[in-house]
């Protein structure tokens, strides 16, 4: 029986071991499946952690090894959770809110008929300098959002989704990246915001989801071969699309003369290409200044962090929250910046 548990945990381990490789490599190649372990991550953490408890209690070597492959994890650890209390400033200059509303739940995915009114008071009510919305959906009218500026990207077709930011600080220059060569899409707008003295660069984002259907969450509850075969389909064309998109967006990113502040949904964990890759030297809000568990998807996956305010290394950050609100897939996440 002991060997058998060694085995299993060593699996585990290995796979653990590989997971913090993941970030640096390209799902849009032959090693595509090596994504899956970093989207994995948290659980196989957790696997392992139990591991190590039971062969603490039991007194047994095996227990050195998995704290010495937990603590070679450690940077991904603190990207996922903060379990420590930070020193928060409260004289904050500016604050900045990424949210994906989800369509504004035009398709009644939650059953409440004022969900839609219910995000736009909690934006408006929240004070939010600036706030980055990703799967906007206006198709006869723009939301009474009361902000005196605002950035709504182009779309080909007006009843499709955008992107849309706001502010209270007036925004000198709009653009979208190009990804595939368009002035259109819905992933990537930039807006240069005068904030104060200084100019801002805002990034808005919202990369390749990875369009699970109703029966693929019903996987968890019922696992099937067909299932899987359906969930893994869908989860490579979509790191793959992430892959090309995140490269794009980041050359674009490099040629910024002002500092930058990134929000948005990224549709992948912080054990992935995408995040390694847009997360290149800029510093990470909840790395920086959040508590608990970073989790920000809505849903009925757990323990997911995909939104992210990250930000260059000149911007000073006091503080960071997640506002648990259910209006949504997807929590508003807040930074205040000094």
């Amino acid at each position: 029986m002991s060997f058998i548990l060694k085995f299993i945990n060593g699996v585990f381990l290995v796979a653990l071991l590989i997971s913090y490789f993941t970030p640096f490599i390209n799902p849009d190649s032959f090693l595509w499946p090596i994504a899956f372990l970093g989207l994995s991550y948290p659980y196989l953490l957790i696997i392992n952690s139990a591991f190590l408890i039971y062969w603490l209690v039991r007194f047994k070597k095996v227990f050195w090894t998995n704290v010495i492959i937990l603590a070679l994890g450690i940077e991904h650890f603190n990207n996922h959770f903060q379990f420590f209390e930070k020193e928060s400033n409260s004289n904050h200059h500016f604050s900045v809110m990424s949210f994906n509303v989800r369509l504004f739940n035009a398709y009644q995915w939650i059953e409440k008929e004022t969900i839609s009114q219910d995000i736009i008071q909690f934006i408006n009510s929240s004070n939010s300098n600036i706030v980055c919305l990703q799967e906007f959906y206006a198709p006869n009218e723009l939301p009474s959002i009361q902000y005196p500026y605002s950035h709504i990207g182009l779309q080909s077709n007006r009843k499709k989704w955008r992107m849309a930011t706001y502010s209270n600080y007036p925004i000198l220059n709009k653009g979208t990246v190009s990804i595939h060569g368009e002035t259109k899409n819905n992933v990537c707008i930039f807006s240069d915001i005068a904030v104060n003295s200084d100019t801002i660069r805002f990034y808005n984002i919202h990369l390749a989801s990875n369009w699970f259907q109703k029966e693929d969450y019903q996987f968890l509850e019922r696992p099937s071969v067909e299932g899987a075969e359906s969930i893994i389909k869908r989860l490579k064309i979509s790191f793959s699309k992430r892959a090309k998109q995140v490269n794009a967006i980041k050359r674009h990113m490099n040629t910024s003369p002002f500092p930058i502040i990134v929000c948005g949904d990224f549709n992948d964990t912080p054990n992935s290409y995408a995040y390694s890759v847009l997360s290149e030297g800029l510093d990470d809000s909840f790395s920086q200044q959040g508590n608990g568990i970073g989790s920000t998807y809505n849903g009925k996956i757990p323990m997911l962090r995909i939104d992210y305010i990250l930000f260059s290394p000149e911007i000073d950050i006091s503080r960071y929250v997640t506002h648990q609100r259910d209006f949504s897939d997807h929590f508003p996440i807040e930074s205040y910046f000094d």
